[in-house]
C-alpha cells in the first residue's frame, strides 16, 4: 500500500489475507486465549466478589491476543514469540491510555445531552422523576416507560454516541500497530496520522468487521442455546442457572471472537497503519528503548 493511501478495498483484502495465510497461528494463539478466559470467567463464577477484577483480566488477555497477531502481521508468525509479552504489555499501556481518553470525552458529552434530554423528550417524566426521589424502583420505572414510549429519542442518543465513538476510535485506531513496531508506547502520536481519512477507516472497519460482529453474535447465541445458556440474561442468572454450560460457551465463543473478529481487525489495523505512518515512523529504528 502506497504511502498514505487507505484504499477500503485493499485494507480489507489484505486483513482477509492475513488471516488466511496465517490461520494456524490464529488458531492457536485464540486457542490460548480462548483457554486463559475460561480459567479467568471461572475464577468469577466460583467467587461473584472478583467480578470486577475477572472482566480487567479478560480484557488484559484479549489485549496480548490482540498484540500477539498484530506482531504476525507486522513481523510474521516466528518473530511473536520473542516479541509477545513485551508487545502486550505496551498494547496495553496504549489501551489504557485510549480508554481513559474515552472516558473523560464521553462524561463531558453526557452533560449537554443530559440537558437536551430534560428540556426535550424527558421533560414530561421530570415531575414524575422528581417524585420519585431516591426511590431507585420508582425511577427505573419511569425510566422503563420513557425508553418504551420515545424510543425515536433514545436510538438519536444511541446513534450520537456510536458516531462519537467510532470517529474517535478510528483517529487512534493506528495505536496498537504503531505500538508493536515502534517498541514504545504511541497513542496520540498516531492522531496526526490518520488526518484526513478517518472516514475511509470508518468505512473499512463497517465493511469488514461489522459482518464479521454479527457472525461471531449469532454463532455466540447458537453455541449458548447448544450447551444451555441464555446469553441475554444477566451474568448473575446465566451463572445460577446453568455455571458448567456458561464455562463451555466461554470457551467456545472466547475462540471464535479471537480467531475470526481479533485477527481480523488486528489485519485491519496494521494494513491501515503500514499505509498512513509517515516517513519518519518508517525509517524509525527497531531498538528503540522499551517502555
Amino acid at each position: 500500500m502506497a504511502q498514505g493511501a487507505v484504499p477500503i478495498r485493499e485494507s480489507v483484502g489484505a486483513a482477509l489475507r492475513f488471516s488466511r495465510e496465517n490461520l494456524r497461528f490464529i488458531v492457536i494463539v485464540a486457542a490460548l486465549g480462548a483457554v486463559a478466559t475460561t480459567l479467568i470467567s471461572a475464577i468469577g463464577i466460583a467467587a461473584p466478589a472478583l467480578v470486577p477484577l475477572v472482566s480487567l483480566g479478560t480484557a488484559l488477555v484479549q489485549t496480548f491476543v490482540y498484540a500477539a497477531f498484530t506482531g504476525c502481521a507486522l513481523f510474521g508468525a516466528p518473530a511473536v514469540r520473542n516479541r509477545w509479552p513485551a508487545d502486550g504489555g505496551r498494547v496495553w499501556a496504549a489501551m489504557v491510555v485510549i480508554a481513559f481518553l474515552m472516558f473523560i470525552v464521553l462524561v463531558v458529552v453526557t452533560i449537554p445531552v443530559m440537558i437536551m434530554l430534560m428540556v426535550g423528550p424527558l421533560a414530561s417524566y421530570v415531575p414524575e422523576l422528581t417524585r420519585a426521589g431516591r426511590d431507585e424502583a420508582a425511577v427505573m420505572a419511569v425510566m422503563t416507560r420513557f425508553v418504551e414510549e420515545k424510543p425515536g429519542a433514545i436510538l438519536a442518543v444511541m446513534l450520537f454516541y456510536a458516531a462519537i465513538w467510532f470517529v474517535l476510535t478510528s483517529r487512534l485506531y493506528l495505536a496498537a500497530p504503531a505500538t508493536v513496531d515502534q517498541r514504545r508506547i504511541l497513542t496520540f502520536e498516531t492522531w496526526a496520522w490518520t488526518k484526513g481519512a478517518t472516514l475511509r477507516i470508518i468505512a473499512a472497519r463497517l465493511m469488514l468487521l461489522l459482518p464479521a460482529n454479527i457472525l461471531v453474535g449469532a454463532l455466540g447465541y447458537l453455541i449458548g442455546r447448544l450447551v444451555g445458556v441464555n446469553t441475554l440474561s444477566p451474568g448473575a442468572a446465566a451463572i445460577a442457572a446453568n455455571p458448567l454450560g456458561l464455562i463451555v460457551y466461554t470457551l467456545v465463543a472466547s475462540f471464535i471472537t479471537y480467531a475470526l473478529y481479533l485477527a481480523l481487525e488486528a489485519g485491519l489495523s496494521t494494513s491501515l497503519y503500514q499505509g498512513l505512518k509517515p516517513a519518519a515512523a518508517r525509517t524509525a529504528t527497531r531498538g528503540s528503548t522499551d517502555l
